[in-house]
């Protein structure tokens, strides 16, 4: 056995024995991860938002029914759910019951103002609970009366171009044609950039990454903990090379934060019948090779960055605090409580500065059955991390050892 895999395999008792590892590593992780998945799971869910709204039609002319027209292609595509009431007062009533988010409210006349080139309103009225469900309604409405607004200037123009004054019957039918044009917008299926993992997948990644970063600094932080004790002296004594020091705490971290990746994988994706409750969190992390991949560039990215900390810092504190101030920055940078940016801006465009960023999106590659490939330009990227910084703590941590 060579002199840093001993190294390696002493410390890893202590830290066995010592059982503080563990708590950082597995216990902290789980827990939180089971507590985040608890309280916020569902706003990344897919099915999170409800769109169950309601209509009252006190017009009941064609340009009314035009916009259920409308509502009811939403919800042959599966968007939103739709349902018709007599009176304001039964909607409203449904809405206090939570029956619905939102109804659209068409005040008798809407049709003659139309034909009249009068304006109108059409009301939107929503659950206060329900802020996003309601602004969304809102939007529905908009565009619909964006629409019928142009629809009113089309007739307008053809009137003010009509050699002879056109009769009401004239202008009703005009009216009927601009309305009837067609819609406003167009759906397409377009494929998303990135997929999103689920709440519980995601949780549970982001607090496995965001607490790898504190596990590994159990084993690199040794070395200074071994110079403030004495011992490293008398390791730089022994007939051993200087590298075998540093390549044996290197050892220990990546040891170290495999076993508490690896336990928190298999513990995230476990679910438990208990009667008719699941237990467990039933995370769905992807193809094992590819999530493999992933954390193995991972840990060695951790331990390269965590290796240049204790390569700069004085004492064991200075580099657990320093330590701690790198890894929560990151993690928060890195999104692993919460996405951070929207497209293209800015925080999105950081957040890739950081090595929990790609490990996410790694994750969210591997989503929905994709190929275990899919994972590797992530993997990729999380692996320039590690060869930069750990060259930096190689040179750092070398010269250190000649003093």
């Amino acid at each position: 056995m060579s002199a840093s895999t001993l190294i390696a395999t002493k410390d890893l008792k202590l830290r066995v024995r010592d059982r503080s590892a563990f708590i950082i590593g597995i216990i902290a992780p789980l827990a939180l991860a089971f507590i985040f998945d608890l309280v916020f799971g569902n706003a990344l869910s897919a099915n999170s938002l409800d769109l169950d709204y309601g209509i009252v039609d006190l017009d009941q002319t064609e340009i009314s029914e035009s916009f259920e027209g409308v509502l009811e292609a939403l919800e042959d595509e599966g968007i939103l759910t739709i349902q018709a009431f007599g009176t304001q007062a039964d909607a409203e009533a449904a809405v206090d019951e939570n029956a619905i988010k939102a109804f659209f409210l068409i005040e008798e006349g809407m049709g003659d103002a139309l034909r009249a080139q009068d304006p109108f309103t059409l009301h939107v009225v929503g659950d206060i609970d329900a802020p996003t469900s309601t602004q969304i309604a809102t939007s529905i409405a908009d565009q619909f009366s964006q629409g019928v607004a142009g629809a009113q200037i089309s007739v307008g123009v053809t009137i003010a171009v009509s050699p002879v004054p056109p009769t009401p019957e004239q202008i009703g039918q005009w009216s009927q044609t601009a309305a009837a044009e067609g819609r406003s917008f167009t759906m397409v299926d377009v494929s998303a950039a990135t997929r999103q993992l689920d709440g519980a997948t995601y949780f549970a990644a982001g607090m496995a990454v965001f607490f790898l970063f504190f596990t590994v600094q159990f084993g690199v932080s040794g070395i200074l903990e071994e110079e403030r004790d004495g011992t490293l002296a008398r390791l730089l004594a022994a007939p051993i090379g200087r590298t075998s020091v540093i390549t044996g705490k290197a050892i220990l971290s990546f040891a170290l934060g495999i076993i508490s990746m690896t336990v928190l994988i298999a513990a995230t994706s476990l679910t438990i019948e208990v009667g008719d409750t699941e237990i467990g969190m039933g995370a769905d992390w992807g193809a094992p090779l590819g999530v493999a991949s992933l954390v193995i560039a991972g840990v060695l990215s951790a331990v390269a960055i965590m290796g240049l900390v204790a390569s700069i810092a004085k004492t064991p504190e200075g580099a657990g605090n320093l330590g701690a101030i790198i890894a929560v920055t990151l993690g928060m940078l890195g999104g692993t409580f919460f996405p951070v940016g929207q497209g293209d801006d800015l925080l999105s465009r950081l957040s890739y500065l950081t090595p929990h960023a790609w490990f996410m999106r790694g994750l969210g590659d591997l989503s929905d059955g994709a190929e275990w490939t899919a994972a590797l330009p992530a993997a990729g990227a999380i692996l320039l991390f590690a060869v930069v910084f750990g060259s930096a703590a190689w040179i750092l941590l070398t010269r250190r050892m000649k003093r």
